[in-house]
């Protein structure tokens, strides 16, 4: 008897994620040509072929909706972020092979979604919360490792840091990814590795 409703749930649970997903692919693909506002819960069900309480099964709002999309994509970052070092406890970025680096190449492969969600079509300053989620990464799971002393509170390093190469991943797409993810995988090596003592007014 067990066996037999552990495969109806588990037909249950591949339904739900099928509908969850078509009813996100719907909704992005209507932000592409539609502001957050104008789009409503009728059309994201309409172009999914799936009926309202489908949508309201899932979700709240298209607010609801939105946001999970975006703790989707977060989530998702957040992973590329660890590939190269998920087995090391200490890390020398000056030994870490570049092709391990994934964090650019799924921004490439998800140019859509990122141009989608940086769209002035949505409501939320993902900017902010691509920053955000990267902050709370470094503080939380780094430990920097420091080779002289300094009066610096490492919080404000770690902050410094992720918006940083938030704000270097964000001009790249602005930029409609004019430079290869090996490219900006070695360029944001090189910005972790570099300080500089002194500047020159021009």
């Amino acid at each position: 008897m067990k066996k037999g409703g552990d495969a109806m749930l588990h037909i249950t649970d591949k339904r739900i994620v099928r509908s969850k997903m078509a009813l996100k692919q719907s909704f992005l693909s209507l932000l592409e040509n539609k502001k957050f506002k104008h789009i409503t819960i009728t059309e994201i069900v309409e172009k999914a072929n799936y009926n309202r309480g489908t949508f309201y099964a899932h979700f709240e709002s298209k607010e609801d909706l939105l946001q999970e999309i975006i703790q989707d994509v977060l989530k998702e970052m957040i992973h590329q972020i660890k590939v190269p070092y998920q087995t090391m406890n200490k890390v020398n970025m000056r030994d870490l092979p570049i092709e391990d680096i994934t964090l650019f190449s799924y921004f490439k492969e998800n140019e859509r979604l990122f141009k989608i969600l940086l769209s002035n079509h949505i409501q939320i300053d993902f900017r902010y919360q691509i920053a955000k989620a990267i902050e709370e990464l470094f503080i939380k799971e780094y430990e920097y490792v420091l080779e002289q002393e300094t009066e610096l509170d490492l919080k404000w390093l770690y902050i410094y840091r992720a918006h940083g190469i938030a704000g270097m991943i964000i001009r790249w797409i602005e930029e409609d990814f004019s430079t290869s993810p090996e490219d900006m995988s070695k360029q944001v090596v090189e910005l972790m590795l570099t300080s500089t003592d002194k500047f020159i007014v021009k």
